[in-house]
């Protein structure tokens, strides 16, 4: 009996190292992978173009250049956080390349009431205020 236990033992602890020697993604990797693919999937025309109304085919491109947009800021803000001023300079040539490739997705009408969504400067709950400045 003592070997059967002994033996059903050093199977049991033989199993658990075979199983520790894979190679398992970090948390941190499980984590951003999930945010990566979260962030891939949000629908940002219903988020940043509030009321209008977009087709199937205009909500991917947007999509894309809304997700673009907001990396091409995050990425400005780091480099605004080593050289300071920085942002101030870059963010309106970044929007207004932004507005412009916006502009050959969206229809006139589209594009005139997105233009008319923009909150006013003092407005800091407002989420829109993330595309406009």
């Amino acid at each position: 009996m003592k070997k059967i236990i002994f033996i059903a033992s050093i199977l049991v602890i033989w199993s658990y190292s075979g199983y520790a020697q894979q190679s398992s993604p970090s948390r941190a990797e499980i984590v951003k992978a999930g945010t990566t693919k979260k962030l891939a999937a949000t629908d940002y025309s219903r988020i940043f173009l509030p009321g209008i109304e977009v087709s199937e085919t205009q909500k991917a491109q947007v999509n894309k250049l809304i997700l673009e947009f907001l990396n091409a800021k995050r990425a400005l803000n780091a480099e605004n956080r080593k050289t300071p001023g920085i942002y101030e300079q870059q963010q309106p040539t970044l929007f207004n390349n932004f507005k412009a490739k916006l502009a050959g997705v969206l229809s006139a009408e589209q594009m005139n009431a997105f233009l008319a969504s923009k909150p006013a400067t003092g407005e800091k709950t407002n989420m829109l205020r993330s595309i406009f400045y």
